[in-house]
Order: structure tokens, then sequence, then C-alpha cells
């Protein structure tokens, strides 16, 4: 894209000619400079570029030839920002600067205000006579003008500066000559003010030079990005090829970028650390992400400074899922350089994670095939031991059996296979419709309580467990019918986790096993009060419970029904009627507390 303003590519009056490059400025880099606008003049030459005036006078041939394109070689005749490529350590590329434009051989631009902000890097260049150009800009250009559009006084001069520091330039050329013959006064103490590099522009200099100076340095920039970031990915990818992990590409990660790296599961839990400050970070990372996340999104990412570090953070995923996050910090704000290199890293990330999954799912497979076998009374009692140490049994321990619910059978049995996995010690997980029945050593038995917790943080489901008690290898069918039984208790009662031996008055009733013998136990008090209550519509099952929940207290238990006292007592008087029991006794009491907790387990086992 051709950038020259008309008004500043017209020939110029005859002026005294800039000093060209000293000694030691380009020296022998003429030749190849000369190559280069070689090239940039075949590009003006394409008959699609519109052209309709004449080559100017000063124009890219002589300009050349007296030194005024002396930023096409960026870092000429000076040490060069840049180290060497190295993916052992290696140092982020220092950005093109207002000072490196400023300090460019032959161009003599002069600084007349804002000095304090001359090293902020140039994104791009940009050429308007527009009153208000920031509508079209997006920050970091720096722009040239003639100043055409600045206004005529100084309020309005100022006012142009301030809309040009509020859109984030990097500075402003001010090409004198047209609309000035000087930087107005108003203008450069606005810059000063605000610390905006403004330079002159001598008129002689074409726009195109300062253009091709930034664009050229930017273009070599980009290049040794680009160079750098293969080298690094090359080194990641070995950390894979070598077996290493992702431990191995997290380390690889940081000493290439010059920071730390941090890989987080989706509990928060580092995965892998590359040293014990990064490890610690991992709190306030996790923090900062469950936050961000909207709705607990799992695609998203954030940047944040903790601690004088800058941290980005993106999700690891694989197959249309995420599997971790990846968090890479440093003490500076992260470059292109560094992005290209996390973003390889993602993908290394995926790769390890995925494996890893396929093998954990495959390992879970098996335990879920062996704890059904088990469950069933399918394996030979000479087999159970030898089956169960290969899981990290110790052969003839007694073990427990816990049932969860409360989220999806696979994410529940996830969570908790990793939970385990990270206490230690044997385990066997496997996830059925009904929820995800886990085996575990009786002497590792976790605390119920905890456990749902932890889970439940996991999974963002609300978690129940149930527990049966423990016993021989040879009885996980029992403990596994009585976990269940636990779990049936917790939807009852309303509670988040039971054991089976905490059951109580529901253990007794759970013993008889058969729902049949529930069932018939329940009738033979309460099939006579049914029976009334659909005949006249009335109450008193409802009634006998309600009294027997506030312990036989006739005040409390009516106004829990919204009746009168005189009401209920007739109720119960009609219930010893029909029953020929008696609710003064304590027994007959206990007995029809019995039946209808009977008939509560019944009615859950069948909503079940």
């Amino acid at each position: 894209m051709d950038v020259r303003h008309p008004l500043r590519d017209g020939p110029p009056p005859p002026l005294e000619p800039l000093p060209g490059p000293g000694p030691g400025d380009l020296g022998h880099d003429l030749p190849l400079l000369r190559d280069v606008h070689a090239v940039l003049l075949l590009a003006r030459a394409d008959p699609s570029v519109p052209r309709g005036r004449a080559p100017r006078q000063g124009g890219p041939d002589e300009a050349d030839r007296a030194g005024l394109y002396a930023p096409s070689i960026a870092g000429r005749g000076r040490a060069r920002a840049r180290r060497a490529v190295c993916t052992a350590c290696t140092i982020a590329a220092v950005a093109v600067t207002v000072k490196d434009i400023l300090s460019v051989p032959g161009l003599a631009l002069r600084l007349v205000a804002g000095e304090a902000g001359i090293c902020r890097p140039i994104r791009w260049v940009h050429v308007s006579e527009l009153e208000d150009p920031t509508p079209w800009l997006r920050g970091g250009e720096l722009l040239l003008t003639t100043g055409m559009g600045i206004g005529t006084t100084p309020s309005k001069q100022r006012a142009y500066i301030r809309r040009l520091v509020e859109a984030g330039l990097a500075g402003l050329g001010f090409g004198l000559g047209f609309s000035f013959d000087r930087t107005p006064r108003a203008l450069a103490q606005a810059a000063g003010e605000c610390d905006f590099p403004l330079f002159e522009v001598p008129y002689p200099v074409p726009f195109i030079a300062i253009t091709e100076a930034v664009f050229t340095r930017l273009a070599a920039e980009q290049y040794d990005t680009l160079q750098r970031a293969v080298e690094a990915e090359h080194a990641l990818t070995r950390a894979v090829l070598d077996g290493r992990g992702v431990e191995g590409i997290a380390a690889s990660l940081a000493e290439v970028t010059g920071g730390w790296a941090l890989l987080l599961d989706l509990h928060g839990i580092p995965l892998a650390a590359t040293s014990r400050a990064a490890r610690l970070r991992a709190p306030r990372v996790w923090e900062e992400l469950r936050a961000a996340r909207p709705g607990g999104g799992d695609g998203f990412s954030l940047t944040l400074v903790d601690r004088g570090h800058h941290v980005w953070v993106q999700p690891v995923g694989a197959h249309g899922r995420v599997e971790a996050f990846l968090a890479v910090g440093k003490p500076d704000p992260p470059s292109q350089f560094d992005r290209i290199v996390a973003g390889h890293a993602l993908s290394l990330f995926a790769i390890e994670l995925d494996k890893a999954r396929a093998v954990e799912e495959a390992a879970r497979r098996l335990q879920g095939d062996f704890f059904d076998e088990l469950a069933r009374g399918a394996v030979p009692p000479a087999e159970i031991g030898r089956g169960l140490a290969r899981f990290g049994f110790e052969r003839d321990a007694d073990v427990v059996v816990l049932t969860l619910q409360g989220a999806a059978p696979e994410e529940l049995a996830h969570a908790v296979a990793d939970l385990f996995s990270r206490e230690g010690g044997g385990f066997l997980v496997s996830p059925h419709e009904d929820g995800v029945h886990v085996l575990r050593p009786a002497d590792r038995a976790p605390d119920l309580e905890l456990l749902r917790k932890m889970v439940g943080e996991r999974t963002g489901a609300d978690v129940r467990v149930g527990a049966g008690s423990p016993g021989p290898p040879t009885e996980i069918g029992r403990g596994l019918r009585e976990a269940r039984y636990a779990l049936q208790v917790c939807r009852l009662e309303g509670w988040g986790a039971a054991g089976f031996e905490h059951l109580g008055t529901y253990r007794l009733l759970l013993s008889m096993a058969e729902p049949d013998a529930l069932r018939a136990f329940a009738d033979s008090l309460l099939a006579p009060l049914d029976a009334y209550d659909r005949e006249h519509g009335s109450q008193l099952v409802r009634s006998l419970e309600t009294f027997l929940q506030h312990n036989a207290r006739w005040e409390t238990a009516a106004a829990a029904l919204y009746v009168h006292r005189h009401t209920l007592r007739y109720r119960i008087r009609k219930v010893e009627e029909l029953t020929g029991r008696d609710l003064q006794s304590s027994f007959d009491r206990m007995e029809f507390w019995l039946a209808l907790r009977a008939r509560e387990l019944l009615a859950a086992a069948e909503e079940a």
C-alpha cells in the first residue's frame, strides 16, 4: 500500500541537502541498503498500483544515496537490541520504539516534546490529516501528519493531542513546510504535559522513509520471532519424544520463555509445576480462574498480575473437552513469541493428557469389571485376594464399599479415581446408572462428609455418599447392599452421607432385606388406616406420623397439623380403635414408627 501523502510527495523547493551518514552509521551496509530499496522500487513499478505524478525530487533513489533511508536496515551501526536465538535461554526481541526512529541516521528527526515517552513501542504507522483520526486507529500507532487537521487555535491543538493520548498512540511525527513552518507551541506544550513523543519531520524527508524504517524493523522482528518460536517448539517437542511427560513440557516451556509454568487439572490441583514458587501460585491462579469463568464454563482464559508477575492462563483441550489449564508467568508481559510457544505447548499438553486419560479409562474399565464380578460372587474365593492385590489391596484385609450419587456417573468416577489415586492405597471404581460404587481398604475408609465435600467440589454437584459396614472381600455383595441402603436413607432424611452401621432403626428394617417382608410388616399396622382414609377422605396416617414425630405431645402435633388438639385426640382414638393398639404404650408407638419408616424405604426404592 502506498502511504505517501499527496502534499508531502510534491517536488520540494531547493534546500540545503541533509548531511549524509558518517562512518559507522551505515558503512559497508550501503550496498545491502541499495539492494533492499531496489526491491521496494520494483514493487512500486507494479502497473496495478495507481500512478499519476512525476518522481519526486529526493525520492527513493536520491534518498538512498543521501542516506535518508538508513532505517531500512534495522539496528545497523549500533548494537542490535536482540540477542542470538537460543532455546536454552530465550530473550524476547525488543520492539521498535519512537527512540529507535529518532536515532536513525539521515532522517534528521528532532524531538520537540515528550522525551519521557520515547520508549513506547510502535505497532504500526499511519498517515492522516483528519481532525480526529482516532476512530480508525487501534492504539500503538505512530501518526504522521502535516498539521492540516490539528486546528489553528491553541485549544484545538491541545484537544488534538489529548485525543491521540487517550487512543494510546505511540507518538506523533509533525511534517514541516506545508501547513506550519515550525511546530505550534500549544501542540508541543500539550504533548510535553502528557509525556507524549512529538517530533518534527524536515520537509525533504518523505513520510515513506519513516514508514519503511518502521515496517522493515517490524518485519525483521516478526521473522526473528517466528524463527525463535520454531526453535523453541523443537525443544518442547523433544520433551515429548524423550518421554518426559507433562513435567518435561512445562520445564521446557519455562526455559524458553524465561518464566515459570503451571499445569492445573480441572479441580485446581497442580499436575506439573516448574518451581516451588510456581506451585505456591496455584491457589491464587485457581481462585481467579474460578471467579472469572462465566457459569463455570471450561473454554476460558484470563490474564492477571500476581506478586509482580504477569500470568496468562489458557485451557488445554482435546476432543472437544477441556482437560486442564496452563498458567505461564514472568516479570514482563507476555510477548508474541511467548504466546506462540505457549500455544504449541497447549497442543503437546493435550496429547499427553489425552494419552493419560485413555490409560486411566482402560484401567477403570478393568477395575469396574472386577468389582462387578466380586459383587455378583463370580470370583472364586481363592482368586479374590490375588485379584485385589493387582489393584493395590493387601490380601485378606477387610474392605468397605461406598456408593455415590449426584453427578453423571462417568464424571463421578473420574473425580473419585483422581482423589483416591492421590491418597494412595488400593481402590476399585465401578460407574453405573444408579451411581458409582467404590471399594477401599477398611483401614483407608474415608471420612464420608469430607469425601462428599471433595468430590462435590470436583464435580460441581450435590453429592451423596452411602457406606456399607467393613467386612472381608468375600462379602462385598453384602457391603454393596448396605451402601445402597445407606444412600436410600440419605435421600429420605435429606442427609449428605451415612454409614450403614449408623442407621439405627433403619438398619433394623433394612436387615429384613426383602421388600415383600417390609411391605407385609407395614401393612399389618397401617392398612386399616389407609382404607379408612380412602373411604372418608380423612388423614389418620398423616396425623399418626405427626403425633409420633412430636413425641406424642398434643399441642405441638396439633399446631403442626393446623388442627385443634381435640380434633387430633379424636383422630388418635380412631387409630387405636381401627388397629387395636394403644398409643399410650411405648411398644405400640415404636411399632407404628417402624411401619411408617418401612413405608418410606419402600417408596424411596420404587422412586429410585
